[in-house]
């Protein structure tokens, strides 16, 4: 495969796909051009770029060739040709003015890449003839702020499709059998997932070019792939979707233990030490079987560890519960349904570890929920929107061990409330509640 990297390349390259769009009745611009003809197609992937014309021997021959877009396959007569660039519906500037000479026989694709600032190409020969009984698919990594990357398939520990490919390179094609594929993007080495695609269909028969285009910074020109279809004019595509994330939050409910560090696929997703009692907050995590480690912060030394699955578009709430020496995680699925009009939902959690059984009450002796041990947890309840004076009570008597005044529950809101720290404890540490705002 061959590579250039000067912007003329694609910009000229650009210009004569359409050199067969000029009046029929014309003469031909070089008299001397030999017979036969050579294949170009563009695919324009320089994201913040603007659409361009191609002036072919003083003739706009490609109008408006935008971001994301492709010219398609034609036929261009081989030859020199004078080729001018300008910005779409503009005669001026001319940014770009040169020859080119395309060869006979030859099929071509050219690529715009990077930001416009440093706007560049890549070329690639495209051995594009068909496998009737596989499919043949190819990468290409066209998206500037992305580190190299690997193509898995099902999951960032999956078999590699594609390994090492780093900005405006492209592998050969290979062949591979039909089927339906989930494709993962991890950076080249990890099994760090960037993201999971929903799974696409293969076909035999079937020549494909995979881009990866966009930036990982710029949401107005978000990280995508787009497959595009090489087979007769190669103008098709499809655009492959990520696949829906979970949203996990991680609370530190052990009372003794230190600030902790959250490793996902051991990658550490929180900024700054994690505190009892605080949480993360909902985290988006890609589905699947996930790693988690909890590790005392700054440090190695992992405390917690555990493999679990998260399913697309559920809520989930990690807790890492009980002391020090006995910790681990409790894990619930977090119903979100939206309450009723005038109502809230609440859910409630014992989590002090040395504390017996529990009634949450209100100040009359009214039980709101009865009769619950360490980690165990209510549903999500609906209770009237209001302000509650609530207590903790020992478990079926009236002895209250702790009061809980002016608790406010708005109208449509969803709430987690645990019992937090140690009977026996003192400060940060007590006995007390938390409320978070699910």
């Amino acid at each position: 495969m061959k590579r250039f990297k000067f912007f003329s390349v694609v910009m000229v390259a650009m210009a004569a796909i359409m050199l067969t769009a000029c009046d029929s009745d014309s003469n031909p611009v070089n008299n001397n051009e030999p017979d036969g003809n050579a294949k170009v197609r563009v695919i324009h992937t320089s994201y913040d770029a603007p659409a361009v014309d191609i002036w072919v021997d003083g003739r706009v021959a490609i109008s408006n060739l935008a971001y994301g877009e492709t010219s398609g396959y034609a036929e261009v007569p081989a030859g020199t040709r004078n080729i001018q660039v300008s910005p779409t519906g503009a005669t001026s500037p001319i940014v770009i003015d040169v020859d080119l000479t395309l060869e006979q026989d030859k099929e071509y694709t050219v690529y715009a890449v990077n930001e416009l600032a440093n706007i560049g190409a890549i070329v690639s020969e495209d051995a594009r003839s068909a496998n009737s009984s596989k499919a043949k698919v190819r990468l290409v990594h066209t998206a500037p702020d992305a580190p190299a990357v690997d193509v898995k398939l099902n999951s960032g520990s999956g078999p590699a499709v594609f390994t090492n490919v780093p900005f405006e390179q492209f592998t050969d094609y290979i062949e591979v059998d039909a089927g339906t594929y989930t494709f993962v993007v991890t950076p080249t080495g990890s099994d760090t997932e960037v993201v999971v695609f929903d799974p696409i269909t293969v076909t035999n028969g079937s020549v494909y070019t995979v881009v990866a285009h966009g930036t990982l910074t710029d949401t107005n020109y978000p990280f995508a792939v787009r497959v595009f279809v090489d087979n007769n004019a190669g103008d098709a595509f499809v655009d492959l979707t990520a696949d829906a994330r979970a949203n996990v939050m991680v609370i530190h409910a052990s009372p003794d233990a230190p600030g902790v560090d959250l490793l996902l696929d051991d990658a550490v997703v929180n900024s700054a030490a994690l505190e009892f009692p605080a949480n993360t907050g909902y985290l988006e995590v890609n589905p699947g079987t996930r790693n988690i480690k909890v590790n005392a912060t700054g440090t190695s030394q992992t405390v917690i560890e555990a493999d679990l699955v998260f399913a697309a578009d559920q809520n989930y709430s990690i807790f890492a519960v009980d002391v020090l020496s006995k910790i681990t995680p409790l894990v619930f699925e977090d119903d979100l349904t939206a309450p009723a009009a005038g109502k809230a939902h609440v859910r409630f959690i014992h989590l002090s570890p040395d504390a017996p059984a529990v009634d949450i009450t209100l100040t009359d002796g009214s039980v709101v929920f009865g009769n619950y041990e360490f980690k165990q947890a209510t549903d999500f309840t609906p209770l009237d929107a209001a302000t509650y004076n609530l207590q903790v009570r020992l478990a079926g008597t009236s002895t209250v061990v702790l009061d809980l005044p002016g608790i406010v529950l708005e109208d449509g809101k969803i709430y987690t409330v645990f019992a937090k720290g140690l009977v026996s404890g003192a400060g940060n540490k007590a006995l007390g509640a938390e409320i978070i705002a699910n």
